[in-house]
This record gives structure tokens, C-alpha cells and sequence, in this order.
């Protein structure tokens, strides 16, 4: 019997080949989409499920208040609380403190490579998270000072080789060498930690530093819970502690599971995902793969009257309802494996480019994840059920009575159910697009507005890494910034320990500056860093109130701020904040002088609002070096910096940017999130014309006999366009004025996620109803055009 149901389904198709082709290609596409989507989503919530002790692992946070009134949550927490948490609390098994230490230059002898990622941490941390060891013992890899822990790729880079426990090399800026004590695999993408060398903690204290306490807050602390103890019961013991031992300041704890997709607070290791753009993300999937089967069935569907005849003579020949359904599904059966084959040729195809659009490190092995075979199944059986068994049903209910007198065309139910399922996808459609609109404004919006300094033609070079601030080191120093000013090309140097669009990390904070001599007790986040005299003319920063820093006359003890942080310090004009005085402790008078008050800048994104900032003047002691060039001579300039680099920095890597590529890489989520919506709303409308267009047969077939009679008595081909396309327009309508409100809604939600954002305009939303419009008519115009210049004569031959 299958035998038979599979000829004579395979003899259909085959008979019909256009509309199989049809099918196919969109269940097909409507599949790869959904599968690549999902996969990407698996990866967002698959972060830190590699740590076998990840379900009792937390990280403990910092929030910070000023009184009654929330400031900010920092990730980083105080040296001392770990430990204290461990004896105080005999639920916590065991902690681990991670300490961030930024780019460092490490090598052997004269040849350095700069790393990125270079941490401090406790021994536990190997006990704690699982990273693989290659070479090395994890429980003895960091338990004395000036040890390090290598990544594979790191160890290769600097020794050519991972069997190097034992070897000894340079992390600039530390006076001596450091040797490494383990190798350990790359580590994986899906976690918020991720280290390319780890400095022993005990290094740190060598330095110099005090690791116990209450007053630096520079740790990210995480503690191993034992089990049974839940978040509520360490949260009690954190609020508890705060109360001991802190002021304006509470501690909290987080999953570190929660991290990746839920954590948006300052100074995370890195920039963490969205989980309002996974959920939208994962939406776009089940609505493209729903279009996908509603195109199936439409095109099913709108064959009815082919099918009819068939089904009529088969039940009058003894045929039963169940076996007309068998065959029915056998054909959709057919249909969906057909489309499952084609759509992992074109997931093959398509990964490479899709990793490149979403800008995730996601695995290119998809074909290896047992996931990625449980979800394939999955939507297999789903396409089954959902696209073949309503046609199944549907055309199997005729009566052959009624089938062999031509007077069975369905039902009004089902004429409904076509008609919804079209609204379903044009009014996906309609959101999809206004989001991508939307998208594409705020970033644009974002790029365009006024920074409050000037970032082009900025060439941003890191200071190289200096052992000692010696007046050697600060000598060579200067002698690269005056061999710098010789070129003609470079207009100003300027030098800095920050520069706007760096990470937070790049920054000093302070919560606990007030006026000097007042009572209040501190409470808002005050960022920091040093400038020279150079530093405002050349980013063209303007003052509100006061004076730039002096070029040769004694700066210590004097300070400049923007108008936000002069605001939260109480002062009611920028000339107002002159010769104030702050309790930043700058010289053994223990207080700091405001000399001036420079106008508000981005010194991050436009997602974000102003920092209150406070600037010292650093001289020499710089971290970077802010060149105005003319950029004409890009390529020239660059080339000198090199050579003036190997000349007084030998065997240091030079690392450079423009400052306004920098700025925009913080735009990069935004972009990768409207490359994303465009290509898959493209997508899903081409996908919802294919069901349109299935449609439009379907009704047109019906008013064959209609369009001759209309024809004969003279209307024009005109008129018979108007009167096929008026019901489809219609049901666009009718999408349009239900995807209007949610899609106002949830882009506007999206939007207050932007410290300086558009409205939701509805000329957008009009934009997209008329795009999806216009789309539409153009699919029905087609069939119908057709069917207006079809020869009546042939309609009628039977009347």
C-alpha cells in the first residue's frame, strides 16, 4: 500500500512541477532560516554550560548609591570580601578573585606580541571553571608570585611551542620575568571570561598592592556555592556584610549564567549579549518557518479544484477518508524531505557568510552538534504535521457527490483560515520591516549627532609598555611625541591615559569624591583619568568655564571637569565650579582645585548618558597618544610613526586606530542587528509572496468564468487587475493595522534601551505597510494581469 501511495504521490509532483519547485524552495529557505537562527541561539544560551560547576558558581556585584537614590551596579568588587565571605559563610566552598590587567606586551629577549586579555587570579579559579590543561599541574599553577598561566594560542605565539612550563618571559609593564606554570586549550567562546594569560594573584601583592582591602575596588569575586544554598540565602549574607562594612554601596550575586544574556552593568570583561535581541531573533525564526508552512498550504490549498475529481473518483471507487489522508501526507512527506535535503546544502553554504553577518564566534562544525540533528528532526516532524495534515483533511472531506456534479469549492472556513494565514505573514512582514527601518534610524541618528569633540582625523597610538616611569622611560617618551611633530603632516600630538570609545576599563573611578569639607558622604560614580595641556585643543573640546591645563607652569593639585561631573558635585554653573575644591587627593594638602570646566563629550556611545568626568594632568605618564594628522597623507604618517616606533621602542609592537572607527565599533551590535532583521525580512516576505501567489491562483481559478463574462461585456484588462487585486489589498490592510501597534510597542521598548534615541515615527510604520503593500500587489499583479489577458472565449468554451 505505501508502495502505491509513494508512486502515485511522486507521479503528482512530478506532474506539477512548478508548484513543487515552489514548495520546496520555500519550505526549503523557510527551514535553513530557522535552523541557522536557532543555532545561534543555542550558542547565546549555551554561555559557561561548559563549567561542570556553573549551576553553583556566582559573581558577586557591587551597587552603588548615593543615599536612597540607585547609581549603578559595578562588576567589580573589593580584594577582601572574598575571603571574608568564605569564613563568614559556611555555604560558600570555595572563591575565586579574577583582577583585570589589560593589554600587556609579553615576550622573550627583543621580540614581544601584545595580548589583550591578561588577568590576575587565585589558584581556585582551576578547581572552580573548567579550562583543560595541556601542560602543568592546575592544583600548583598559580600558588606563588611572578606565575603565569599561558592559552595554547599565546604559548605558540611568544615560545612556537605549549611545552614551555618552566620557561620564563617578560609582561611588560612588569619589571621581571614571570614564568609560566601551565598551558591550557583556547578557551571557548560561550563564556564572559575570557583570558589569554593568567598572572598569579600573589603577583599583585608582590607589586605592591594590598589585596585585603575594603577600599579599592578592582576584583571581579566569584564564590562556589555548596549544594542545597540558594541565591536568596547569599544575597541575605551580602546585605548583611554591606551593612558591616560599606558605605552608599550593597552587594549582590548573579548566576554566572545569567551573565552573558542579563548583566548590562560597568566594567564587565566584555560587552555581553541581549536577551531582548535573542528573543527577537528567536521569534524571527518561528515566524519565518510558519510563513514557510502557511506558503505550503496555500499553494496546496489553491490546487483544490485539480485535486477534486481525483479525490471524487477514488471515494466512489471504495477509497476511504483515512487512506486519501495517508496519501495526502505521503505527498507532504515527499515535499518536506525534499526541502529538508536542500536546506542543509544551503545551511553549508550560507554558515560561513552568516557567522560574518552576526559577528559571533558561533561554531562552523553545525553538522557535528548532536543539537543541531535534535532540532533538524524536530522541525521535520513539526513541517509534517503542520503543513500536510490540514490539506490532507481539507481535500479528503469532499462528498463525491457533490466533487462529480462541480459543485464542491470548499468551505467558508477554510476560504477564512487562507485568508488569516495570509494576514499572519504580511503583518510579520510589516513588523519586520519597520524594525529594520527603525534599526537603521537610531543608528544613524546615533553616528550623526554631535560628539561635543572632534574624532576624525584623530590617529590614536598606545603608548609603549614601560617597566619603570624613569626619567629614562619618560625622556623616550617625549622624544617620540617631538619626532612625531616633525613630520608636516601631523598638526598636534596630545597624550592621555584614556581617549573617548575605549573600554570603561581604560578609565579610573571614584564614588567616594565630594566637595572638600562637606558632610555629604559620596555615593555617584566620578570617571578619571590624566591629560596633558595638548589633550582639549586637539579633540577641539570646548570649555564651559575656566582654563585649559598650563604647558610648562605647575599643574599638581588642580583639576578640570565636564559640566555633568560639576553638576553631581553640586555647583550650579561651570563658573560657579571654579576654584572649588574636591576631596581627589592630589597633593599633601588632600584636596583638588578646579581650574576649569570643559562642555560635555561623548566620552562613550550615544547609548549611553554623559560621564561625570574629572581630568589631572599626567605630563608624560600617558597610555595613549592622540595624533591630528592630515589624512590625505594617512598612509605617509603612518609609515614614519612605524619607523619612529622600531627606532626608539625596539622589539615592541605599535599598536594604532583611527579615533573615529574606534568610536563606531561601539555601534557594531546595532549594525549587525539590522544587517540581520533586513536579510531575514527580505526573506520572509519573499517567502509570504510565494503564499500570496498561491493564493491569488486559488482565487482566480475560481472566477475563470467570471473574468470571461466580465471580458465579453467589455470590461478592460484594467478593470478585471482592479477587481483580482482589491480583496488582496484588502487583507494587506488588515496586516498592516494589527502590526502596526505591536510593532510600535515593541520598537519602542527596543528604544529605551538608548540614552539619546528617536521616536517611533508612524511615517515609518506607514513606510512599511506601503512597502509590504506595494510588494503584495506587485505578486497579485502577475496572476492577475494573466488571467485579464486570457482569451474568454476559452473560459466559456463549457457554459
Amino acid at each position: 500500500m505505501f508502495k502505491n501511495y509513494l508512486t502515485i504521490a511522486i507521479r503528482t509532483l512530478l506532474k506539477n512541477k512548478v508548484f513543487s519547485l515552489i514548495n520546496v524552495a520555500g519550505l526549503a529557505m523557510a527551514t535553513t532560516a530557522f535552523l541557522l537562527i536557532i543555532y545561534y541561539v543555542q550558542f547565546e544560551y549555551s554561555y559557561e554550560s561548559f563549567h561542570t560547576k556553573a549551576d553553583r558558581i556566582y559573581r558577586v556585584t557591587l551597587d552603588l548609591y548615593k543615599g536612597a537614590e540607585y547609581v549603578a551596579t559595578d562588576c567589580e568588587t573589593y580584594p577582601a570580601l572574598a575571603p571574608t565571605l568564605k569564613t563568614q559563610m559556611p555555604e560558600v566552598a570555595d572563591y575565586v578573585r579574577v583582577q583585570q590587567i589589560g593589554q600587556c606586551e609579553a615576550g622573550m629577549k627583543e621580540k614581544s606580541i601584545l595580548v589583550e586579555r591578561v588577568y590576575a587570579a587565585d589558584p581556585s579559579l582551576f578547581s572552580m571553571f573548567s579550562f583543560s590543561f595541556l601542560k602543568g599541574n592546575p592544583a600548583e599553577a598559580l600558588r606563588q608570585p611572578m606565575q603565569a598561566v599561558l592559552t595554547e594560542t599565546v604559548a605558540r605565539k611568544i615560545f612556537g611551542s605549549t611545552d614551555v612550563v618552566g620557561q620564563v618571559f617578560h609582561v611588560k609593564p612588569l619589571a621581571d620575568n614571570v614564568m609560566v606554570t601551565g598551558v591550557i586549550e583556547d578557551i571557548a567562546e560561550n563564556t564572559h571570561l575570557k583570558l589569554d594569560i593568567i598572572l598569579s594573584f600573589l603577583t599583585l601583592e608582590k607589586l605592591g598592592w594590598d589585596m585585603n582591602n575594603w577600599n579599592g575596588n578592582n576584583n571581579y569575586t566569584y564564590v562556589e556555592l555548596t549544594p542545597g544554598t540558594s541565591l536568596a540565602q547569599l544575597n541575605q549574607a551580602l546585605k548583611t556584610i554591606s551593612g558591616e562594612r560599606l558605605k552608599n554601596e550593597v552587594l549582590t550575586a548573579e548566576p554566572i549564567k545569567n551573565i552573558h544574556l542579563y548583566s548590562h552593568k560597568e566594567f564587565e570583561p566584555e560587552v555581553n549579549g541581549d536577551i531582548q535581541i535573542v528573543h527577537f531573533l528567536l521569534a524571527i525564526a518561528f515566524v519565518i518557518l510558519l510563513i514557510g508552512l502557511i506558503n505550503y498550504v496555500n499553494l496546496t490549498t489553491a490546487r483544490v479544484m485539480e485535486r477534486t475529481k481525483e479525490v471524487g473518483i477514488r471515494k466512489t471507487l471504495g477509497s476511504s477518508k483515512l487512506s486519501l489522508i495517508h496519501q495526502f501526507l505521503v505527498e507532504s512527506a515527499i515535499i518536506n524531505i525534499a526541502a529538508l535535503l536542500l536546506s542543509l546544502l544551503l545551511i553549508q553554504i550560507c554558515l560561513p557568510l552568516y557567522t560574518e553577518i552576526i559577528g559571533k564566534p558561533i561554531p562552523t562544525t553545525i553538522f557535528q552538534s548532536p543539537d543541531f540533528w535534535y532540532t533538524l528532526a524536530f522541525t521535520f516532524l513539526i513541517n509534517n504535521l503542520l503543513s500536510g495534515i490540514y490539506p490532507a483533511i481539507f481535500l479528503s472531506s469532499a462528498r463525491p457527490s457533490l466533487i462529480l456534479q462541480k459543485r464542491f469549492s470548499g468551505t467558508h472556513q477554510s476560504s477564512y483560515l487562507r485568508k488569516g494565514l495570509v494576514i499572519t505573514e504580511f503583518a510579520a512582514s510589516v513588523i519586520l520591516i519597520a524594525t529594520t527601518f527603525i534599526v537603521y534610524q537610531q543608528v544613524h541618528f546615533m553616528r550623526s549627532q554631535q560628539l561635543g569633540m572632534d574624532a576624525s582625523q584623530i590617529l590614536v597610538v598606545t603608548s609603549p609598555a614601560m617597566s619603570s616611569g624613569d626619567s629614562v622611560s619618560l625622556l623616550t617618551k617625549e622624544v617620540f611625541r617631538n619626532e612625531l611633530l616633525k613630520n608636516p603632516y601631523v598638526q598636534q600630538v596630545a597624550g592621555s591615559g584614556s581617549v573617548p570609545g575605549v573600554s570603561v576599563h581604560e578609565l579610573n573611578t571614584n564614588n567616594s569624591i565630594v566637595r572638600y569639607g562637606s558632610d555629604d558622604k559620596g555615593g555617584y560614580n566620578y570617571y578619571m583619568y590624566g591629560i596633558d595641556h595638548q589633550f582639549i585643543p586637539t579633540l577641539e573640546i570646548e570649555m564651559a568655564a575656566g582654563r585649559n591645563f598650563f604647558e610648562s607652569s605647575p599643574n599638581s593639585g588642580n583639576v578640570i571637569v565636564n559640566e555633568e561631573a560639576a553638576r553631581q558635585l553640586g555647583f550650579a554653573s561651570p563658573a560657579q565650579a571654579l576654584g572649588g575644591k574636591i576631596s581627589l587627593r592630589a597633593t599633601d594638602a588632600g584636596y583638588s582645585t578646579i581650574v576649569g570646566v570643559i562642555k560635555n563629550f561623548h566620552q562613550r556611545s550615544l547609548k549611553e548618558t554623559h560621564l561625570p568626568m574629572i581630568y589631572w594632568y599626567s605630563g608624560n605618564y600617558n597610555t595613549f597618544y592622540s595624533i591630528k594628522i592630515d589624512t590625505r597623507h594617512a598612509k605617509d604618517i603612518i609609515a614614519a610613526t612605524e619607523n619612529t616606533w622600531q627606532r626608539l621602542f625596539p622589539g615592541q609592537t605599535v599598536n594604532y586606530y583611527f579615533l573615529d572607527e574606534m568610536f563606531d565599533q561601539q555601534y557594531k551590535s546595532e549594525f549587525q542587528f539590522g544587517k540581520i532583521t533586513s536579510i531575514f525580512s527580505g526573506l520572509a516576505i519573499f517567502i509570504a509572496c510565494l503564499g500570496l501567489f498561491g493564493l491569488a491562483s486559488f482565487a482566480i481559478s475560481r472566477r475563470t468564468k467570471e473574468i470571461g463574462v466580465r471580458k465579453v461585456l467589455g470590461a478592460s484588462v484594467g478593470n478585471i487587475v482592479v477587481l483580482l487585486s482589491k480583496d488582496f489589498l484588502q487583507l494587506v490592510l488588515i496586516a498592516f493595522g494589527l502590526a502596526a501597534p505591536l510593532a510600535w510597542y515593541g520598537l519602542h521598548q527596543w528604544l529605551q534601551n538608548f540614552a539619546y534615541r528617536i521616536n517611533v515615527s508612524p511615517w515609518l510604520l506607514i513606510l512599511a505597510g506601503v512597502l509590504t503593500g506595494i510588494i503584495a500587489l506587485l505578486t497579485i499583479s502577475f496572476q492577475a494581469i494573466k488571467a485579464a489577458l486570457a482569451n474568454p472565449v476559452n473560459s466559456l468554451r463549457n457554459e
